[in-house]
């Protein structure tokens, strides 16, 4: 005799098989092969996280969206992080947030930049942004929609940049977490962190060394220095906190947790 499941049982049991084995390929369609309900709950999980590293893979992503093979709506509703690599080019990547637009965690790195693009990051409902610096600074910060969301902010710069650049900052009262990822940091864009940020709790100078230069007005224990991964980690790390690894983020805060229990013990 067969046992029928309640619907919303079975459909966590493929969930969590799925997540279960970091939302595998060949599992996605396996599972995809049982029903068509079945299919519909494994691509609400497959297409949450998004990871674009060359413009061929995102013209490819950009074609599937256009191919209306989704339900209206499917995308907007699904992709929550999405990432879009140096090389994706910014037309597709304008293409791919005008469909995604209710992304919470973002990163894009996007090497030659339009003026629709700052827009379109600018209306998405962010918590999460990792950018570059130059990028960053074109976003209409005054009319964006994650103003009072936005807690993790990190900016990359591959040259020298101004301090004036981080000026930003002070629009995003929210802030908790920041990284400033170059090889190119001074002290002056240290102290910009520290001083726009109101509820800074963690900022992590990150590069090559373990030893940037920071002011001695900003060494408190809010800073927690990291060494920059290597160029084809940065995806994976980037993915790190949707898949529960460990990341930039999560190292930050274990540190700042020992620090909390040393001090204490003293």
């Amino acid at each position: 005799m067969s046992i029928e499941l309640p619907m919303e049982l079975e459909r966590e049991i493929f969930e969590l098989a799925f997540e279960a084995n970091d939302r595998d390929l060949s599992l996605k369609q396996t599972l995809c092969l049982v029903s068509r309900r079945v299919q519909s709950w494994i691509d609400r999980i497959f297409y949450e996280l998004v990871s674009l590293a060359t413009d061929r893979r995102a013209r490819k992503f950009l074609t599937l969206i256009q191919s209306n093979s989704k339900p209206t709506g499917f995308f907007a509703a699904s992709v929550k992080y999405l990432c879009l690599g140096y090389s994706v080019n910014s037309g597709t990547a304008c293409g791919i947030l005008a469909a995604c637009s209710q992304i919470q965690s973002l990163a894009y790195w996007v090497g030659n930049n339009s003026p629709e693009l700052p827009l379109l990051v600018s209306r998405l409902p962010l918590r999460r942004l990792s950018t570059e610096v130059d990028h960053f600074s074109r976003i209409p910060l005054s009319r964006s929609t994650w103003l009072s969301n936005l807690t993790h902010l990190e900016l990359v710069a591959w040259s020298n940049f101004s301090a004036s650049k981080l000026v930003g900052l002070a629009h995003l009262p929210c802030l908790t977490h920041v990284c400033l990822n170059s090889e190119f940091m001074v002290a002056e864009h240290v102290a910009m962190v520290c001083s726009s940020c109101p509820r800074l709790q963690v900022l992590i100078p990150l590069n090559a060394s373990l030893s940037p230069p920071i002011p001695q007005s900003a060494r408190d224990r809010r800073i927690v220095v990291q060494t920059r991964a290597r160029e084809v980690q940065a995806i994976r790390e980037w993915e790190a906190s949707y898949f529960s690894r460990p990341s930039v983020w999560s190292r930050a805060e274990a540190t700042m947790k020992e620090r909390s229990t040393s001090s204490g013990q003293q």
